[in-house]
């Protein structure tokens, strides 16, 4: 015998097809009513966060940071039950295309995860002189997924810098991939936070399996958004302590890459760089 019981709000798509609005729902299946602790937790908790609503996106990141062992069923259930009301539902064909979109940027961002190495150069306007100075040093950034939630979108990580007199600073940072596919650092104690435009392939960046190498390369330009620092970088994939195989190299063996850039120009827009540290 069927149940059927009352169900919490949901969000409603109103202004475009990613705004969601508040509206009454039910999910029912054909055999039972799929009700779940976990999904009625989220959504009355997400609808106490975003009480006029998010867009898809928001949502995704919004569940797997809190959930990152929900099952696949229980991420559906909640998807459907902020976006999906008697008024609006995603087709099949949107939601497929989001399907598509958030597995592309999964991977992007556990092709991110782990270790890089590597030399990097950092743009800057002296406070003293107003003069654009360039420091340039070895730098090793580990990258690290929220909750290690292998679907997230974000997460921190640590880096580590050293100079050619082995002088070292160690900087925390935060990061994030956005729906378009560009990545957000934000370092802790600064505030300086630096974009990575994936669409630009003359100012853009390179992240994953490079043919001609073997494995995965990570280099690139980041602008900040919030100041006049550049920084550039020229990174390989460091071998995970203990391994013993070369295709620990590239993320889980897999050849997938991202980002437009087409060429490594790291040497030719680093020669006036002067060795030496700047924090950021």
């Amino acid at each position: 015998m069927k149940r059927i019981a009352k169900l919490f709000l949901a969000l409603a798509i109103v202004a475009s097809p990613l705004t969601l609005t508040s509206c009454h729902v039910q999910l029912l299946d054909d055999d039972e009513y799929y009700y779940n602790d976990l999904v009625n937790e989220a959504v009355r908790s997400y609808l106490f966060y975003y009480p006029n609503g998010s867009n898809y996106y928001q949502a995704y990141n919004w569940f797997y940071f809190r959930y990152p062992e929900a099952t696949n069923r229980e991420f559906y259930a909640f998807m459907e039950a902020v976006g999906n009301n008697r008024y609006y539902n995603w087709n099949n064909h949107y939601r497929q295309s989001q399907d598509r979109q958030i597995s592309h940027l999964v991977e992007m961002a556990q092709t991110l995860t782990g270790e890089w190495e590597g030399d990097m150069t950092v743009e800057y306007t002296d406070d003293n002189s107003g003069l654009r100075k360039s420091s340039r040093f070895t730098a090793n950034m580990k990258f690290f997924q929220y909750k290690s939630s292998a679907n997230s979108l974000q997460g921190n990580g640590v880096e580590v810098d050293t100079d050619a007199q082995g002088k070292t600073q160690t900087l925390e940072f935060s990061w994030k991939i956005n729906d378009k596919g560009d990545v957000y650092i934000k370092y802790t104690k600064s505030g300086t936070v630096f974009r990575l435009d994936v669409n630009s392939s003359n100012d853009g960046f390179h992240l994953g399996y490079e043919q001609a190498k073997g494995y995965d390369t990570f280099y690139g330009t980041a602008r900040s958004t919030n100041t006049t620092d550049v920084m550039r970088f020229d990174f390989a994939r460091q071998r995970p302590a203990g391994s013993r195989t070369s295709n620990s190299l590239t993320r889980a063996s897999r050849k997938a890459s991202f980002g437009a850039a087409t060429e490594n120009d790291y040497a030719k827009n680093s020669v006036d760089a002067v060795n030496g540290l700047h924090a950021r």
